[in-house]
C-alpha cells in the first residue's frame, strides 16, 4: 500500500517522505522494523521509541513516524499525535476493517470481560456465532475460532489485524474491551461504536493516572467514538455522564425484584422480562442488565437476550466455581481491585455454610495505595485470609505483603505465605465441607510474573493436583 493511502486520516505537522513509497507494514518495535515498513517511534510509560530510531534504520527501515524531528538521514512523518497516527495507519493498512463491522465497546474498572462475553453470547444466539467476534483480555474469539490474548485492548498492529480477520471470516458484530490505557494512547480513534458501555469506575490504575479524576477523564475519551452511550446510574462517577443509564433503582433500563441464588440470580428487566442467570453475584446482575440493554438498543428483543442468558456460563476466571475433593467450594476470580474483592467476598459469604477463606495478593509495579485497602477488606469479610504473591514483577513480594498488612486487622485469623502455590495448598488442606475458598487476583491468568520473568502458573492445575492426590 502506498504511504499516501496510509496517511489519509493522519494529521501531519511535517513530512519528508515519498508519498508514493510502498509500505508493507507499520510497526512500533524496532526489532520488527525492516525495509518497506514504517517504524512508529512512540513515547510510552517506561520507554521512548524515539531512542530506537537508529536501531530501526540499521535494520533497513527507511520511514519513521514520530512526534518530533528525528534529525537522522531517513524519511519521516512528524504527526500532531503520533499515537493516533499509528492507530489510523494500522487501520488503513488493513483497509479499515472497523468501518465494516458493528462494534460495541465496554469500559469501566470491573465487568468488561463478562459484559463482552454476555454480548457475544446474546448476539451469537440471535445471529449465529460465526457472525460475532470478541477482543479482550481473556481470549479473542473471531467468528468461531479462539485465540489466546494477553492484553485487554491489543496494540493497534494486532487490533486491526484481528478486526480484518473478523471481516474476512464473515463477521458482523464485534465486542471489545476498552481499557483506559488504550483510550489514553488513542488505540481506538479510528473506530466508531454502535454502543459504548460504562460499567462502573472504582479505584485502580492510579499508578498511571494519578487521580480518580484523571482516570475518569481517560475513560470519557470513549464517548465521542460512540453513536450511543450507556452508563451505570448507581456509580458515583458514571452517573454524572449525560447519556442513557442502567440501574437497580432509577434509569432508562432497570433491574427490579432481584433474587440472589447460590448459583445465579434472577431479576425483572424493565418491568416485563424475567432474566435468569447461572452466574452469581449482584455484580453479574449489573453486567447482565447493561448487556441486555445494549442488545435492545441494537435491535435484539429483551426476550431473546433472556433466552440466550439461560445457558451463559460466565467468562473464564470470573467468579468461576470449582468443586474440591475435601468438600469445599473453590472460587477463582480476577478480583484485583478493592471494589472487586469486596463484591466477590460478599457474594461468597451469602452461599458459604462454613468458613470463608480468601487467598490473595497485590500486583507489583502497580497502584500501591490499594494494597492496605484490600488488606482491610479481606480481614473484615473473610473468616481466614492467606496473604500471598500476585505478579510481583520487579518488586520484592515481601514488601508488597508488608504494605497489604498495614491495613489488615491482625485480630482476625490469617497466614502469610509468599509462595502462591503453597498458599493455595495451605487453604485447601485446612478447609472442608461447607467452606468456600476465594482465590482472588489471578482469574484466567496462566502465568506468574516476578523479578525473574514470566513463568507458567495455573491455579486450576493446583486444584486438580490436590483433587487427584486427596491430600499433599
Amino acid at each position: 500500500m502506498k504511504l499516501r493511502q496510509l496517511l489519509s486520516g493522519v494529521e501531519t505537522a511535517y513530512m519528508n517522505a515519498d508519498p508514493d513509497a510502498e509500505v508493507k507494514d507499520v510497526v512500533n518495535h524496532s526489532d520488527k522494523a525492516e525495509k518497506g515498513t514504517v517504524f512508529a517511534a512512540l513515547c510510552g510509560e517506561r520507554e521512548d521509541g524515539y531512542g530506537y530510531i537508529k536501531k530501526a534504520l540499521e535494520r533497513g527501515c527507511e520511514l519513521i513516524l514520530c512526534d518530533r524531528m528525528p534529525y537522522l538521514p531517513c524519511g519521516y512523518i512528524v504527526a500532531a499525535n503520533a499515537h493516533k497516527a499509528y492507530a489510523h495507519m494500522c487501520a488503513a493498512l488493513r483497509c479499515d476493517p472497523q468501518s465494516r463491522l458493528k462494534m460495541f465497546a465496554v469500559t469501566g474498572t470491573n465487568g468488561k470481560t463478562t459484559v463482552t462475553h454476555m454480548l457475544r453470547h446474546i448476539f451469537g444466539k440471535a445471529y449465529g456465532d460465526e457472525k460475532t467476534a470478541l477482543i479482550g483480555g481473556v481470549n479473542d474469539y473471531i467468528c468461531g475460532s479462539v485465540r489466546e490474548s494477553d492484553m485487554t485492548t491489543p496494540d493497534p498492529h494486532e487490533l486491526y489485524r484481528l478486526l480484518a480477520d473478523a471481516v474476512c471470516a464473515g463477521g458482523e458484530y464485534t465486542f471489545l474491551e476498552a481499557s483506559s490505557h488504550a483510550l489514553d494512547y488513542e488505540k481506538l480513534d479510528p473506530c466508531r461504536f454502535e454502543v459504548g458501555i460504562f460499567t462502573n469506575l472504582t479505584e485502580d490504575h492510579l499508578d498511571h493516572h494519578g487521580t480518580m479524576e484523571s482516570y475518569f477523564e481517560s475513560k470519557q475519551k470513549l464517548i465521542p467514538l460512540c453513536k450511543t452511550v450507556l452508563a451505570n446510574n448507581d456509580n458515583e462517577y458514571t452517573k454524572t455522564l449525560r447519556c442513557l443509564k442502567f440501574s437497580l433503582y432509577e434509569g432508562d433500563f432497570v433491574a427490579s425484584d432481584v433474587i440472589p441464588e447460590r448459583d445465579g440470580s434472577r431479576f425483572i428487566y424493565n418491568k416485563n422480562t424475567e432474566i435468569i442467570l447461572k452466574t452469581p453475584g449482584l455484580f453479574n446482575v449489573y453486567n447482565a442488565l447493561c448487556a441486555v440493554a445494549a442488545a435492545e438498543i441494537s435491535g435484539v428483543a429483551p426476550e431473546a437476550s433472556a433466552s440466550a442468558l439461560l445457558d451463559f456460563k460466565g467468562a473464564e476466571g470470573r467468579y468461576e466455581r470449582i468443586a474440591c475433593i475435601n468438600g469445599a467450594d473453590v472460587i477463582i476470580d480476577y478480583a484485583h481491585t478493592p471494589d472487586a474483592l469486596l463484591s466477590a467476598l460478599c457474594t461468597a459469604k451469602r452461599t458459604c455454610e462454613g468458613s470463608l477463606w480468601c487467598v490473595f495478593g497485590c500486583g507489583g509495579d502497580r497502584d500501591p495505595e490499594k494494597r492496605p485497602v484490600m488488606g482491610r477488606i479481606a480481614s473484615e469479610y473473610a473468616d481466614c485470609t492467606v496473604v500471598t504473591s500476585d505478579n510481583s514483577r520487579s518488586e520484592d513480594p515481601l514488601k508488597i505483603i508488608e504494605s497489604i498488612m498495614q491495613g489488615f486487622d491482625k485480630e482476625k485469623r490469617y497466614a502469610v505465605i509468599p509462595d502462591r502455590r503453597e498458599a493455595i495448598l495451605y487453604a485447601l488442606e485446612n478447609t472442608g465441607k461447607g467452606d468456600v475458598v476465594l482465590l482472588a487476583g489471578k482469574g484466567h491468568e496462566k502465568y506468574e510474573i516476578d523479578s525473574n520473568g514470566k513463568r507458567p502458573f495455573s491455579e486450576k492445575d493446583i486444584i486438580k493436583e490436590f483433587n487427584c492426590k486427596g491430600t499433599l
